[in-house]
């Protein structure tokens, strides 16, 4: 079916239908939803060609990614991708990757997205403390969205989880729970949502004037062999000194506790209490855990489906207030968790 069936399908005219599936604010929602509708009945996607003939827009939203971090290994990036591009192909957008390798810098790259109009928006994923990117890209007048939050000067739109508030009430569940060295797996520190989730986690053991030891507090890549290493060699203290429960930043961080506390001849839930923040990952996901781990829970998948529907919603009228979701956090608690042992 083309543009001109589906109007006369519709009795709209061809523009009205353009504009209904291109997000541009003039049309009702009433009618951008049946215009919607009957396009997904009948399969109608509209062509790239007719899409920049009628919007200017490429219907392309843009990701860059330096070259140093193997992204397309991340479970958690991929996962994010997944999210994105399905939301992207339902709105019929297209995402392309970049990467910054070598000597070129994530400046050149967006700098020549933006000089060769490749792409309407860009995506901004895992921003830093303060991170330069959202002013670039103000200054370069293209059109973002950060998954995540930044300290910056540049407004910016974004979508987030309650990072400190959730490893907050996970370490003050082991908290309440007796546990006194209670040991934190996070992810780079230089990454703003490690950077929350740390400052809950101290928040939390500041509440009950539990000092947050350095030796128990690790910070890396959030893959299982670097979760293994770290809390093999916390396990490996002193019985009296060593941490009785884990805060991990990932599922496959806490995939290597389980492993080390494992070697040392423990037993997670029964010797030593472990939660995991669970990014919904397919196929591992912490009630799959033996035992169940309790989590705080958020689907990264969703996220990334989220930040491409404000992204084009962005695009559809510029000139509406810059989103800013913050989402919160479930804590599901599970069999991983315990009282702790008196010593």
């Amino acid at each position: 079916m083309n543009l001109r069936e589906l109007s006369g399908l519709l009795g709209l005219s061809q523009t009205t239908v353009s504009r209904a599936l291109n997000g541009f604010p003039e049309v009702s929602e009433e009618t951008r939803a049946r215009v919607r509708a009957a396009a997904d009945l009948h399969g109608y996607r509209p062509s790239a060609a007719a899409r920049r003939l009628a919007t200017g827009q490429s219907g392309t939203l843009g990701l860059v990614f330096p070259g140093e971090r193997n992204v397309l290994g991340d479970l958690l990036f991929t996962e994010f991708l997944r999210g994105c591009v399905g939301k992207a192909s339902e709105l019929s957008y297209d995402i392309t990757l970049a990467m910054a390798h070598g000597s070129q810098t994530e400046e050149a790259v967006y700098r020549r997205a933006v000089r060769h109009a490749r792409v309407d928006a860009m995506i901004v994923s895992s921003p830093l403390v303060e991170d330069p990117r959202p002013a670039l890209l103000r200054q370069l007048e293209m059109p973002f969205i950060v998954h995540g939050r930044t300290k910056t000067a540049a407004p910016y739109g974004f979508i987030d989880i309650d990072n400190e508030g959730a490893f907050h009430a996970a370490t003050k569940l082991l908290t309440e729970l007796g546990h006194r060295r209670i040991a934190l797996m996070n992810g780079e520190s230089r990454l703003n949502f490690a950077a929350d989730r740390a400052r809950g986690f101290r928040k939390a053991l500041a509440d009950r004037r539990l000092p947050a030891e350095k030796d128990l507090l690790w910070a890396g890549p959030m893959v299982e062999q670097d979760g293994l290493a770290a809390a093999a060699a916390m396990l490996s203290r002193p019985v009296k000194t060593r941490p009785t429960a884990f805060v991990c930043s990932s599922i496959g961080l806490a995939l290597g506790v389980k492993r080390a506390v494992a070697a040392a001849g423990l037993a997670i839930g029964r010797d030593v209490a472990l939660i995991a923040h669970d990014d919904r990952l397919h196929g591992m996901t912490a009630e799959n855990f033996d035992p169940p781990l309790t989590a705080t829970q958020s689907s990264i998948g969703e996220a990334g489906r989220r930040v491409v529907e404000l992204c084009v919603a962005m695009l559809g009228a510029p000139s509406d207030p810059l989103p800013q979701d913050v989402w919160p956090v479930d804590l599901v608690v599970r069999q991983s968790t315990m009282m702790a042992k008196p010593e």
